[in-house]
């Protein structure tokens, strides 16, 4: 969950940064044309005439992109280079430049959202405009009806500059781009609709270009693209990122790139050791991006020679890809990078480096001045301690060690890095003490992270850092038991994580105060007691997570925007907090406290509530008719409560609902026929109810459940045929079912079933879903019937339980074809028969139950079978027709077990 907030918050400052950079970009970009183009002579006019055309093949201008493009109005207006995104030549008044382009990168924070200031089609009108050096429509929806990008721009011949990136384009590149000869500057990148290129060539008739960004084109079927490359010599930046290349170790006699200086070539599957690649000569590169290649083995010693790279990214080579083999994908740092002295961005985050720690850093430039300002080796193998010279590097502004193996102590020498601003060492095995003398002279820290090790936090409450902290995550460090009193002047936090910190203590009274900026805030699994501040509501909080403490008294008022809240397990007590402020709540959790009354109307007010878990408190009443919103409600737990009335009409617009709990409560009366309309139930939790009345036979149509458990209700009426409708439980292959609901989560509630005959809590929700678990439990009702053949298309089924009802007829003789069952239990019906010879084909059943049914005739043999029976002797107990091993023999063996069965007692 902690993950999933810090995304979430990422994702919103990116939308923020975005939105008012394209604002203010926007404006500068379609400005008229500069002052000195007023002394300029007027346009000509079949160029304006051309432009007008193009105006009109434009279908949608959302802000009044070319509102100034008109033929009426005043003689200044009439001039088309002032209009906006138009500039001419000063001396000839021909049309040279027309920017029309978003100036909306997409990698501009990872920015992805598409202006679409244009909606249309590119008019041949352009063709009129022969003078034209420099054409951007970039990130405008351009593609016209037919979607193809269009072979009529070849014919520019003037083209310098041609930026047509992020239109949906689809089909071929069209190799008429070719003609333009006098080309310098070419972005066909992220063209949205899928285009693709299966030959290249068409770039070798463009010698003079010197950017080429393809990124996102399909050119999976280019093998010989690396030549193709080689024949641009004035290529400086080359960008080919994510176009599924499938190998770059092709072989090149000689080297023609003297000049190039950017080489993209990310999110391509390689799948070949990385020192065969062609690329490692190019001692001009400055900036070499290759992150989710998949290439594996050693790093090249030529690497070690390419003193001019200022940005190296070999990062996500392992953990993005197929990594069974380790011995193929590790990679040791053993490579000299000391020459690389201009080296300023080195990621190698998720490549599976192994090898000491310290003898990395000894292969790390250490020129003078040493320029290295950011340093990513986390999520790798690394060991060893970390070296106490490593303040050497008085330029590193990012140091990123988190998620590899390293030992010892955090060494006082890092604090001497005083413009580092972000430090990760989370998930490591570091242990000692981290006192205020690490951060002596760490003026610029904003980012520590120091999560999950067996770090102990001994810092004084009155001591002050000297530099503005706002991300502060020491989760699992011990840093108790008083209240860590040194946070309260650090007004700046933003995002605080000290759970499991082993803090014993009241929360303090400078709470609110001091923490008033914080949007996230994790203190859960402490020892917190006390009340809540009762001034809450004036915090920032957008997310705050105080589980599994020992908090007292009432919730009190929310912060205003807060959209994440957990209180579970503490012993909170009095009534639900009213809905009256935090109408951004998403996800709630309360469970496992001591909450009374009823849930209020005020509740309805949630409109974006995605996860509501109120479970085990002393909650009664009805749930409000108006509770939840179809578009966003995926959770609902309201288990072990004495809530009541009849199943919650509620849920009926809930189509997005996945996870449903209302076990041990006091509903009733019977369950719906709407039920079906649930169609993304994957979990119905509705035991200990006094539900009555049929099973309605269409919810066979939840093809996506996995889980039921109607057990202890009064359900009565027979099972459900078309059960092979459960399309989910029919999968033998245990995939992987996890399918990104925030909903799913360790910090909200687990489940209790039936398991191998007793009440037991199986775990969390998250494995229960994450793993297929598949289970039906409708023990303890009154159904009555047979039990369907059909059953046995259940094959992906582990536990199935109808015991304890009314069950009559036989076994089916199939369900042996059950082959992941791993707990049956069908006791205490009146079922009759022989027991199925098909039964010993479960090899994975640890459980078996048939006691007290009127079962006849020979037990089945099988290894498995005798297993059970030893470990559960009294699993056939009370079918007095029942014989042979491994019940004990009477006396007297009687010839027809073998056929009619034995009368005798077992």
């Amino acid at each position: 969950m902690v993950a999933t907030m810090h995304r979430l918050a990422a994702a919103m400052l990116v939308l923020l940064c975005c939105c008012c950079l394209f604002l203010a970009t926007q404006q500068q970009q379609l400005q008229p044309a500069a002052g000195g183009n007023r002394a300029s002579p007027s346009c000509i006019p079949h160029e304006r005439d051309a432009l007008l055309a193009f105006k009109h093949g434009v279908t949608s201008d959302r802000r009044g992109v070319l509102s100034s493009w008109r033929r009426d109005g005043r003689h200044d207006e009439q001039d088309c280079c002032r209009w906006r995104g138009v500039r001419c030549s000063n001396r000839t008044g021909h049309v040279h430049e027309l920017r029309l382009g978003s100036t909306f990168p997409p990698d501009l924070l990872g920015c992805t959202i598409r202006a679409d200031l244009l909606v249309g089609q590119i008019s041949p009108s352009l063709l009129a405009l022969d003078h034209l050096e420099h054409l951007d429509l970039s990130w405008n929806d351009l593609a016209g009806p037919t979607g193809s990008l269009p072979e009529f721009l070849g014919s520019l011949k003037n083209l310098k500059y041609l930026n047509l990136s992020g239109i949906p384009f689809y089909g071929g590149v069209p190799p008429q781009l070719g003609n333009l000869s006098r080309l310098q500057y070419l972005d066909l990148s992220n063209l949205m609709g899928g285009t693709n290129s299966t030959d290249l060539s068409w770039l070798t008739h463009i010698p003079s270009i010197q950017y080429l960004n393809l990124d996102g084109v399909n050119l999976s079927t280019v093998a010989d693209w690396p030549r193709v490359m080689n024949m641009l010599p004035s290529l400086r930046a080359l960008h080919l990122s994510g176009c599924s290349l499938a190998s770059a170790n092709q072989s090149l006699p000689y080297l023609n790139l003297t000049n190039l200086e950017e080489l993209d070539a990310s999110a391509n599957s390689f799948h070949h050791p990385m020192v065969t690649s062609w690329f490692w000569n190019i001692t001009s590169l400055r900036f070499l991006y290759l992150s989710d290649t998949s290439m594996y083995g050693q790093f090249p010693d030529a690497l070690g020679d390419m003193t001019s790279l200022q940005v190296l990214d070999l990062s996500n080579n392992y953990c993005l890809y197929d990594y069974h083999d380790d011995n193929k994908n590790m990679h040791s740092m053993i490579t000299n990078l000391k020459n690389l002295c201009n080296l300023e961005v080195l990621k190698l985050e998720c490549t599976l480096l192994y090898g000491d720690v310290a003898e990395l850093f000894r292969n790390l430039p250490l020129c003078s001045p040493n320029k290295l300002q950011e340093l990513d080796l986390g999520w790798n193998h690394l060991t060893g301690m970390l070296p106490r010279w490593m303040g050497q590097f008085m330029s590193l502004v990012v140091l990123d060690l988190g998620r590899n193996y390293i030992t010892g102590h955090v060494p006082y020498e890092m604090g001497k890095l005083s413009n580092l601003t972000h430090l990760d060492l989370k998930r490591n095995k570091l242990d000692g003490t981290i006192t205020e003398e690490h951060f002596a002279s760490a003026r610029s820290l904003q980012y520590i992270d120091l999560s999950y090790n067996a770090l102990k936090i001994e810092i004084s409450s009155d001591w002050q850092p000297p530099s503005t902290l706002e991300y502060v995550l020491f989760a699992s460090c011990q840093m108790g038991p008083p209240f860590p009193g040194w946070l309260q002047w650090n007004v700046s936090i933003t995002d605080l994580d000290i759970s499991s910190a082993g803090i014993a203590d009241r929360i303090p009274q400078w709470f609110s105060d001091a923490f008033s900026n914080v949007e996230f805030m994790n203190i859960s699994n402490n020892q917190l007691n006390g009340t809540l501040p009762a001034d809450m509501g004036s915090m920032s909080l957008l997310s705050l997570y105080l589980s599994s403490n020992k908090l007292t008294g009432q919730i009190p008022t929310l912060p205003p925007n807060i959209h994440t809240l957990d209180l579970s397990n503490n012993f909170l007590s009095g009534p639900l907090p009213s809905a009256t402020r935090s109408t951004n709540l998403r996800y709630l959790s309360l469970f496992s406290n001591r909450l009374t009354g009823h849930i209020p109307e005020s509740f309805c007010k949630y409109q974006q509530l995605i996860v509501l878990d109120l479970s085990n408190n002393f909650l009664e009443g009805e749930p409000p008719l108006c509770l939840g919103v179809k578009e966003y409600m995926e959770f609902v737990a309201l288990s072990n409560n004495s809530l009541s009335g009849k199943f919650p009409s509620f849920l009926q617009n809930l189509t997005n609902v996945f996870f449903l709990d209302l076990s041990w409560n006091k509903f009733s009366g019977r369950l719906p026929m709407w039920i079906e309309s649930l169609t993304s139930l994957r979990v119905i939790q509705l035991s200990h109810n006094k539900f009555f009345g049929s099973i309605p036979m269409n919810i066979t149509n939840l093809s996506r459940l996995q889980y039921m458990d109607l057990n202890n209700n009064k359900i009565s009426g027979s099972l459900p045929i078309y059960l092979s409708n459960l399309k989910f439980m029919t999968n033998v292959y245990m995939i992987v079912c996890y399918d990104g609901r925030d909903g799913i989560d360790s910090h909200f509630n687990s489940l209790f079933m039936a398991w191998k005959g007793q009440e037991l809590n199986y775990g969390s929700i998250q494995r229960i879903v994450e793993t297929c678990m598949m289970i039906i439990d409708l023990s303890s009702n009154n159904i009555t019937g047979q039990i369907p053949e059909e059953i046995v298309a259940l094959v992906g089924l582990v536990n199935l339980n109808l015991s304890r009802n009314h069950l009559t007829g036989v076994i089916p003789k199939k369900i042996g074809e059950m082959r992941s069952l791993q707990s049956l239990d069908l006791s205490r019906n009146m079922l009759s028969g022989e027991i199925p010879a098909t039964l010993s084909n479960l090899t994975f059943l640890s459980y078996l139950e048939l006691s007290y049914n009127d079962l006849t005739g020979r037990i089945p043999s099988g290894v498995q079978l005798d297993t059970l029976y030893a470990e559960y002797p009294s699993m056939y107990i009370g079918n007095v027709g029942l014989c042979g091993h491994p019940l004990q023999k009477q006396l007297l063996e009687r010839a027809s077990c073998t056929k009619a069965g034995w009368p005798g007692k077992n």
